[in-house]
């Protein structure tokens, strides 16, 4: 557990630094940046420790589904979205990892599933901030969902991998899962993005800490905690960061909040959480 907390902490700061220190910067190449890095320093690792390195196409999809497709959907979001409330969007994480949890285990999901995800969309809606317009706020929702459902689906896929892979050593092959997550965020930067990338130092500064910190020590921690915890901890663990986050938003990077919007909206989010 203390693993997921540490981590909580550490990504707590990625969502301002994302917002106001890459504001100008291509959401794609974010993405293949910081799994870049990421995947480099990880490299470094395996060959250091080859004798323990065992090549496992599986961690090669969850790092593409739980890194990969996620930072495509989660950087999209900054631009709709202020750092605040993608953190709070993240709240749903654990719901999807209730469902993503009985699917491997071959378990029925249930009402309450689907009962949670009717309060999840009532209270995204009420928790609309004045500024931004409808249809922008949607998207950005949208975005985060699938961020959060592709990010616990992995979390789980790695669960049930370690599980059946008990004698593996998890930081020599770490890489593995970074390399899926390059070629995902690869293929959808350089096919979808045509201007030059120009980085500032800030940039740089930004793109060091979320690749080596927020990505790379983060993810690794973060999986070696999924592995310690049973599904039910690791559910509630998704929301450790959105505390964290919002009090960094407001007083460290001066977001502001209309709490007649946010608090119900919140309410009905845990309503969701504690039903599944």
């Amino acid at each position: 557990m203390k693993y997921l907390v540490l981590v909580s902490l550490l990504w707590s700061f990625s969502f301002g630094v994302i917002k106001y220190g890459l504001s100008q910067v291509d959401p794609f190449f974010i993405s293949y940046a910081r799994n870049l890095i990421a995947l480099l320093f990880f490299t470094s690792i395996s060959v250091y420790q080859l004798d323990k390195f065992k090549w496992d196409i599986k961690l090669l999809l969850i790092g593409a589904i739980q890194f990969g497709l996620m930072y495509i959907f989660y950087i999209q979001s900054y631009q709709y979205l202020p750092a605040y409330l993608i953190a709070t969007f993240t709240i749903t994480t654990p719901i999807f990892v209730s469902i993503a949890d009985k699917y491997f285990f071959n378990e029925k999901i249930s009402t309450n599933d689907y009962l949670a995800i009717l309060f999840i969309l009532i209270g995204s809606y009420l928790m609309r901030y004045n500024v931004l317009n409808l249809e922008k706020y949607m998207i950005g929702f949208l975005f985060i969902q699938c961020a959060n459902f592709v990010f616990a689906w992995g979390q789980i896929w790695f669960k049930k991998w370690k599980s059946k892979n008990k004698d593996s050593d998890i930081i020599s092959n770490f890489s593995q899962l970074f390399l899926g997550a390059t070629i995902v965020t690869s293929a959808v930067y350089l096919s979808v993005s045509e201007n030059m990338i120009v980085l500032t130092d800030t940039n740089l500064l930004a793109l060091l800490f979320l690749g080596l910190c927020s990505t790379g020590i983060g993810f690794l921690l973060w999986n070696i905690g999924v592995t310690k915890v049973n599904s039910y901890r690791l559910a509630i663990s998704n929301n450790l960061v959105i505390p964290f986050a919002i009090l960094n938003s407001v007083l460290v990077f001066g977001e502001s909040i209309n709490l007649v919007l946010f608090l119900p909206g919140v309410m009905l989010f845990y309503l969701a959480y504690r039903i599944t």
